[in-house]
């Protein structure tokens, strides 16, 4: 499946729309800790990447924003200490770049995390 596909889009809506627990524990993400500003230019780069080339300025699917922050955002070990706008920007481009890329996309990100 593709991520952009018709079916992919209404699953993950159906997983945002049932919700999910907060568990106790570590960030599920593991990469280094990091300034928001620094985690939200590499998922930014990688959104406007991944995205067609005929839009100026991507949006994502407003049920994968949900997404975003759960799985990824939150699963940040530096998350806690971000703002909430941090958090909202970094959950935007995240958000663009499922949409387009699927989990290839957060591989990525989490790749070129671990690197930089």
């Amino acid at each position: 499946m593709v991520a952009d596909e018709p079916e992919v889009q209404e699953f993950v809506a159906a997983l945002v729309r049932a919700g999910a627990p907060e568990v106790e524990g570590p960030p599920g993400l593991e990469v280094p800790k990091a300034a928001a500003e620094e985690v939200i230019a590499v998922a930014r780069r990688l959104a406007l990447r991944a995205a067609p080339q005929a839009r100026w300025r991507p949006g994502a699917t407003p049920g994968l924003l949900g997404v975003a922050a759960a799985l990824v955002v939150d699963g940040h070990p530096s998350a806690p200490g971000w703002s909430a706008a941090e958090r909202e920007r970094l959950a935007t481009w995240v958000a663009v770049l499922i949409e387009h890329r699927g989990e290839d996309g957060v591989q990525d990100l989490l790749r070129e995390l671990n690197e930089g």
